[in-house]
C-alpha cells in the first residue's frame, strides 16, 4: 500500500463517511487526515465586512472540526489523526490532497440543485479529477444485512489493473467476496456477450495467485452501465468503477454513482499519477 494518508473531507455530516474513513485508516495502518474547508467569502465588497465574515466562517469551521475530533476520540479508533482547517474551496483543497493521499473519502452530493450550480457538487467533481481513489459514502448506510460483497464493474475498454488491484485488496482486507461484473451495452449481439465473458475470465486470470483467499464470482450484465452500477449498490458493501482520461473525460457512470448510490462507491483512476516535480 501507499504510505500516504486516508483523507476525510469533513462537511459536518460525519456519520457513515467518518466511520468508513476511520476503519480504512486503521486497516491500512495509515494516518487519518480530517479536512474541513471554510472558504473566503468572495461576494462582499466592503473589506472590513469581508474580513469579519471570514473570521466568523473560520470560527464556525473550527467548531465543526472540534466536534468531529470529539466523535473520533469517542470511537477509540487507535489511529493517528491530523485535523486541517482550510480557507480554500473543498474541491480545490481536496484535489490537492489527492495528489499524496492513498484514499480520499467524502459524503455523497446530497445537495440542492442550486448549490450544485455554484460548485457544491464536491464528490462529483473529485470523482472526475482526483489523483487517488475516491470513496463516496451515503449519509446513512443500511445495516440490515442486505449488503454483501464488493462489486467491481469492468467495461473492457481500459487497463483494469489499478481497479482490480484496489478491488482485490479491499475484498481481502474485508474478508468478503469479490463480484467481478463485465458490462455490455443493451442490444449487444450474442457473440459480443460471449466475447465479453471470455474477456472477463482473461482479465481475472492470475489474480488468484496474489489473492488466494479472495472468493471471486464472475458475471456478464447486459445493461446501461450507470443503471447496472446503481442497482448493484442496493446489494453490495462497496461498488468500484474505473475512471480514465484524467482531467479530460468525465465518466457519466462515476458521476451518477456518487449522487445516487445506496452503499459506498469507489472511483479509481486508471491513469498513472503525474510524476512529482
Amino acid at each position: 500500500m501507499s504510505g500516504g494518508p486516508v483523507v476525510l473531507g469533513d462537511d459536518g455530516t460525519r456519520g457513515a463517511a467518518m466511520d468508513f474513513a476511520l476503519a480504512e485508516a486503521r486497516r491500512r495502518h495509515a494516518l487519518l487526515k480530517v479536512v474541513h474547508c471554510a472558504p473566503l467569502p468572495t461576494d462582499l465588497g466592503d473589506l472590513v465586512a469581508s474580513e469579519a465574515a471570514h473570521r466568523e466562517v473560520l470560527s464556525a469551521g473550527q467548531e465543526l472540526l472540534d466536534r468531529t475530533a470529539q466523535l473520533i476520540e469517542q470511537r477509540r479508533a487507535q489511529v493517528d489523526v491530523e485535523y486541517v482547517l482550510s480557507d480554500l474551496a473543498p474541491t480545490q483543497h481536496l484535489l490537492e490532497e489527492s495528489g499524496t493521499a492513498q484514499l480520499l473519502v467524502t459524503g455523497i452530493d446530497d445537495i440542492p440543485w442550486y448549490d450544485r450550480l455554484f460548485g457544491g457538487a464536491v464528490a462529483s467533481y473529485l470523482a472526475t479529477h482526483a489523483e487517488c481513489p475516491l470513496v463516496t459514502v451515503p449519509k446513512h448506510l443500511d445495516d440490515g444485512g442486505r449488503h454483501e460483497g464488493v462489486v467491481v464493474a469492468l467495461d473492457g475498454t481500459s487497463d483494469a489493473r489499478p481497479l482490480l488491484s484496489f478491488a482485490f485488496e479491499v475484498a481481502q482486507g474485508w474478508g468478503t467476496t469479490l463480484h467481478a461484473v463485465r458490462m455490455v451495452s443493451v442490444g449487444a449481439a450474442p457473440d459480443v456477450v460471449e466475447s465479453a465473458r471470455a474477456n472477463l475470465s482473461e482479465v481475472l486470470a492470475g489474480w488468484a495467485e496474489s489473492y488466494p483467499d479472495v472468493r471471486v464470482e464472475q458475471e456478464v450484465v447486459v445493461a446501461e452501465p450507470s443503471d447496472a452500477c446503481i442497482a448493484a449498490t442496493s446489494r453490495a458493501e462497496l461498488v468500484l468503477v474505473g475512471r480514465s482520461g484524467r482531467h479530460r473525460i468525465r465518466r457519466p457512470t462515476a458521476a451518477a454513482l456518487v449522487r445516487h448510490a445506496t452503499c459506498p462507491v469507489a472511483v479509481v483512476p486508471l491513469d498513472p499519477r503525474p510524476a512529482a516535480t
